[in-house]
C-alpha cells in the first residue's frame, strides 16, 4: 500500500500572552505598565510599544480594549483615581470633613501617581482633553456624602453647586502642588477650607423693600 504524503503544516505565531491568565490580570499588568509609562515619559512621548514589551504583550492585546492611545491613558489615569479612597468619616463639621478631604488629596497630589496624573492631564492638548473625571466609585460617593452631611447640618445653601465648588477646591490643590511646587502645609490648607466653608455658608440676607 502506497504511504500517502505527509503534509507540514505552517503553525501560527506563537503569542506572547498565549499561556497567561486571561481578561483582568492582562488588563491590570498592561494599566501598571501604562502608569509607569506616563511617570517616564510623559503623555506626549507615551509608546504603546514600550507598555506592549513591559507587559509581554502584543500591540493588538492593548488596541483591542483600548483602540487608541487617549483611551488607554484615560483607562490608566481613571486606575490611579480608583486607588483614591475619599470614603471620609463624618467628623462633625463641613471644616473638619473639607479639611480630611484636602489632607489626603494633597498627599496623594504629592506622590509619584499623583503628579503623574495631573501632569497628564493638565499637559493634554486643547483640542482632545483627557476624560479622567470619575463619575462613580469610592470618591465620588465620599464628596456626595460629605454635602449631604453638609446641607443636613444647614452649613451647605441650595444654591451652591457642588459640581462646581469641589472641582474649585481641587483645582487649588493641583494648583498649590503640581503648578506652583509648594506642599500643601497645615496652615495653607486650613486657610483654603476657611474659604471655602465661608463660600457655600447660607447667609441671612435681609428682606427686599416692597
Amino acid at each position: 500500500m502506497q504511504k500517502k504524503p505527509s503534509v507540514r503544516r505552517e503553525l501560527p505565531a506563537r503569542r506572547r500572552d498565549v499561556g497567561r491568565a486571561r481578561g483582568a490580570p492582562i488588563a491590570d499588568a498592561i494599566l501598571e505598565h501604562a502608569l509607569d509609562e506616563l511617570l517616564e515619559h510623559g503623555v506626549a512621548s507615551l509608546s504603546v510599544d514600550r507598555i506592549a514589551r513591559a507587559a509581554d504583550v502584543n500591540k493588538t492585546s492593548i488596541y483591542r480594549r483600548w483602540p487608541t492611545r487617549e483611551a488607554l491613558i484615560e483607562a490608566a489615569l481613571a486606575r490611579v483615581l480608583s486607588e483614591l479612597s475619599l470614603q471620609l468619616e463624618d467628623t462633625g463639621s463641613l471644616r473638619s470633613d473639607l479639611l480630611a478631604m484636602v489632607t489626603t488629596v494633597g498627599r496623594f497630589m504629592e506622590s509619584p501617581r499623583g503628579r503623574a496624573l495631573a501632569r497628564a492631564t493638565l499637559g493634554a492638548s486643547s483640542d482632545r482633553p483627557l476624560m479622567v473625571v470619575p463619575t462613580e466609585g469610592d470618591g465620588v460617593a465620599g464628596a456626595a456624602a460629605l454635602v449631604e452631611r453638609a446641607i443636613a447640618r444647614g452649613e451647605w445653601r441650595s444654591d451652591a453647586d457642588p459640581i462646581v465648588v469641589l472641582p474649585a477646591l481641587l483645582g487649588a490643590i493641583t494648583q498649590r502642588v503640581i503648578v506652583e511646587r509648594h506642599a500643601p502645609t497645615d496652615a495653607w490648607a486650613t486657610a483654603l477650607v476657611e474659604l471655602f466653608v465661608r463660600a457655600v455658608a447660607p447667609t441671612s440676607l435681609p428682606a427686599t423693600e416692597a
